[in-house]
C-alpha cells in the first residue's frame, strides 16, 4: 500500500505538504513522477512545477532523489521504510489545480500526488490533518473507518476523486434511487436552495434513465465553488468540480434567469461525462500516462455530444421550455456560424489538434479554427435527426449512447478510433458512412435548416449585428433593415471599446485594425456607449476612428461594411413536431 499524507504547510503562502510513505522490500531503483496534464483537460500543464522542495529518506536516513526531467524523479533503490516529502504551491482556483488558503482548500490529486511509477496498482491510502476545526470536507473518494482517511484502488483513481475543503453547504439529494449531493464553497448570498435540489435532481433522473443500465457510480457529488466572474467545470468518476459565478445561483423570485439556466447546463453537462468520457472513453485516454499528449479524432464524440445532451436535457426534465431551449440552440447555430474557422478544420481536425489550438486560443482563433464543443453538438443534433428519419422515428442518437454504454460495461476497454461508428451503426442498423464523413471528416457547413425543419424548428439567417448571438423568436421577420457590422468581438474598456477578435474580411481588418486596440471615438465622438453610437452608422459609410495601440493615438477610417447573414433565429414551425423530439414534460 501507498500511504499519502496531506496536510497544509502554510494558508497565507498556499503550500500544501505532501508525504509519501511505503515500503521497499528490495533494491530495485524506482521513480516517482507528477501528471503533466490530467483527464478531462487537455493541454499540457506541467504540474511539477509548482513543487517547491522535495527530498527523500530510507529508515530514517536522507537519500537522494535525482531530478531526471520536469515532472521525474529517480531513487537509488534499497529496502526499508521510504519517505517521500515535498511542499506545492497551490493558488489555482481553477476546478483543473490546487488551491489553499485561509477561507478554503481543494485539489485534484493530479496536483498534488506524486505516482510511484512501478507501483501504479497498489491501494492508496490517503490521510488530511492539520484543517481548521471548523473546516468540512467533502469527496467521493471511499472512507475508511479512522477519521479523515481515504482509500482508492490505485493511483489513477486517487487522482480522480476531487476534494473541497472549508466552510460547505450541502445539499443531499436522491436521484435514480441513487444518493447525490450538492457542496457549495465560497461567499454568496441566500438563494432558492430548494428549487436548485429540485431542479438538478429531475435532471440526474432523466439522464440516469436514458442510459437503462446500472449508473457507474454509487453515489454522485457536484463540488460547487462559487465567486466572481468565474465558470467552469471537469468531470470525474463519481463526483465532478464545478465554479460559478455567486449570482448566477437560483433567486427566490421562481424565475429561470439565463445565468442559471447556465449554471444547470453546467450541472449537466459534468453529469453526462459520468458515462460519455469517464466510462465510454477513447483508447488513447485509458491508456494514457498522464506524460504527453494522448490524441484522438474523436473529442466531437465526448465533448460535442455531451455538449448536445447537457442542454437538450433540461429540456426533457421539464426544467426549461422548449422556447427556452430553442433561445440556447439559436446562440450555438450562431456562434458556429460566425467563425469562419468552421470552413478551414474539420471536427475530426479539431479534436486531434486540441491541445495545441483549441486549449491555446489567440485572437485568431474565430478565424483558424472550430470548436468541437458547440459544432460537435450541432453534428450531433444532426445525426440525432438523420437516425430519427431514416429508421421511421424508431432509433436515434439514446440508442447509439447506450449502446456505447453497454459496450464499455462489457469490456471495459476505451474505444479504439474506427469503434465509435463500428459500435453505432451497429446499434441503429443503418449505414452511417457516409454522413459520418461529410458531418465529421469535412469542414462542409452541417444541414441545419433541413434537420431542423424535420424536428417542427425553422431556422432563419438574419444579417444583425454580432453581438445579437442569435435568439428564439415566435414569427420569423418579414424583411430586414441590412445593418452595418465593425468585423469584430468587442469588450468594454476603461475608455471606449477594446477588439478581441478581428474577423477576415470585415471592416475592422479592412481598417488596418488588429485584435487589442482601443477604440475611443467614433467621428471625432467620443465612445461612451459603442452598441447606440455604432447604430447611428449606416451601411457604406465612411467613419473615422480614433484608437489606441501600443500606447499611443492613432486614427484611420473605415468602410463600414452589411453584417453578414449569420445570425440564427429559430421559431416553432410544428409543435408536434417538435415535441416529439424534445419530448418535454412542460408545455410549449
Amino acid at each position: 500500500m501507498l500511504n499519502y499524507h496531506l496536510q497544509p504547510h502554510s494558508l497565507t503562502q498556499h503550500l500544501w505538504h505532501v508525504r509519501l510513505r511505503f515500503t521497499q522490500l528490495d533494491n530495485q531503483d524506482f521513480s516517482l513522477s507528477l501528471p503533466n496534464w490530467l483527464p478531462g483537460s487537455y493541454m499540457i500543464r506541467d504540474f511539477a512545477r509548482h513543487i517547491v522542495t522535495l527530498s527523500a529518506s530510507c529508515n530514517n536516513t536522507p537519500v537522494a532523489a535525482e531530478q531526471v526531467n520536469k515532472n521525474t524523479w529517480v531513487c537509488i533503490g534499497q529496502a526499508g521504510n521510504w519517505e517521500i516529502s515535498y511542499l506545492v504551491y497551490a493558488f489555482d482556483t481553477s476546478v483543473r489545480g490546487a488551491f489553499l488558503s485561509t477561507e478554503r482548500g481543494f485539489f485534484d490529486g493530479a496536483c498534488l500526488f506524486l505516482r510511484h511509477n512501478q507501483r501504479q496498482q497498489e491501494v492508496c491510502q490517503l490521510s488530511i490533518t492539520g484543517l481548521s476545526e471548523n473546516w468540512d470536507i467533502a469527496t467521493t473518494m471511499p472512507a475508511t473507518s479512522q477519521t479523515q482517511v481515504y482509500q482508492a484502488s490505485n493511483y489513477r483513481a486517487l487522482i480522480d476523486y476531487p476534494v473541497e475543503m472549508g466552510h460547505l453547504l450541502r445539499l443531499p439529494f436522491t436521484a435514480g434511487g441513487i444518493e447525490h449531493e450538492i457542496i457549495i464553497s465560497g461567499h454568496f448570498s441566500p438563494f432558492d436552495q430548494q428549487r436548485l435540489i429540485d431542479d438538478v435532481a429531475r435532471i440526474c433522473a432523466c439522464e440516469i434513465a436514458m442510459f437503462a443500465a446500472p449508473a457507474p457510480f454509487e453515489r454522485y457529488s457536484f463540488l460547487l465553488f462559487v465567486g466572481n466572474g468565474i465558470y467552469g467545470g471537469l468531470e470525474h468518476r463519481s463526483s465532478s468540480a464545478l465554479m460559478a459565478d455567486r449570482h448566477d445561483l437560483p433567486q427566490t423570485d421562481g424565475k429561470n434567469s439565463d445565468a442559471y439556466i447556465t449554471l444547470l447546463g453546467l450541472f449537466s453537462h459534468e453529469y453526462f461525462h459520468a458515462w460519455n468520457v469517464k466510462s465510454i472513453i477513447p483508447s488513447a485516454f485509458a491508456s494514457s500516462e498522464l506524460n504527453t499528449e494522448a490524441y484522438t479524432r474523436l473529442l466531437w464524440a465526448f465533448e460535442g455530444i455531451t455538449s448536445y445532451y447537457d442542454d437538450w436535457f433540461l429540456v426533457r426534465s421539464g426544467v426549461i421550455t422548449p422556447a427556452q431551449y430553442l433561445q440556447l440552440l439559436a446562440k450555438t447555430i450562431t456562434r458556429v456560424q460566425q467563425g469562419a474557422g468552421r470552413l478551414k478544420q474539420s471536427l475530426a481536425d479539431s479534436s486531434f489538434t486540441a491541445w495545441t489550438k483549441y486549449y491555446k486560443q489567440n485572437e485568431n482563433s474565430a478565424n483558424a479554427i472550430v470548436s468541437y464543443y458547440q459544432k460537435g453538438a450541432l453534428a450531433a443534433m444532426c445525426l440525432d435527426h438523420y437516425i430519427r428519419q431514416q429508421t421511421g422515428q424508431q432509433k436515434n442518437l439514446d440508442d447509439i449512447m447506450r449502446a456505447l454504454y453497454r459496450d464499455w460495461c462489457e469490456r471495459g476497454m476505451g474505444l479504439a478510433e474506427n469503434e465509435w461508428l463500428k459500435i453505432a451503426q451497429q446499434a441503429i442498423g443503418i449505414d452511417l458512412t457516409q454522413i459520418y464523413q461529410q458531418y465529421i471528416m469535412t469542414t462542409a457547413d452541417l444541414p441545419l435548416a433541413e434537420q431542423l425543419q424535420q424536428a417542427g424548428v425553422k431556422l432563419h439567417w438574419a444579417a444583425l449585428p454580432r453581438q445579437h448571438g442569435g435568439a428564439y423568436v415566435e414569427h420569423t421577420p418579414a424583411s430586414e433593415q441590412a445593418c452595418a457590422d465593425l468585423g469584430a468581438r468587442f469588450q468594454s474598456a476603461a475608455f471606449g471599446i477594446s477588439l478581441q477578435q478581428v474577423f477576415n474580411q470585415g471592416s475592422a481588418e479592412n481598417a488596418g485594425m488588429y485584435a487589442g486596440d482601443q477604440l475611443i471615438a467614433l467621428n471625432d465622438e467620443i465612445i461612451t456607449d459603442f452598441d447606440k453610437q455604432w447604430a447611428r452608422i449606416h451601411v457604406g459609410e465612411t467613419v473615422r476612428i480614433h484608437f489606441i495601440r501600443d500606447g499611443l493615438l492613432r486614427q484611420t477610417t473605415l468602410q463600414a461594411q452589411a453584417a453578414i447573414t449569420d445570425t440564427a433565429l429559430l421559431s416553432i414551425d410544428n409543435a408536434l413536431l417538435l415535441q416529439q423530439w424534445l419530448q418535454p414534460q412542460s408545455q410549449i
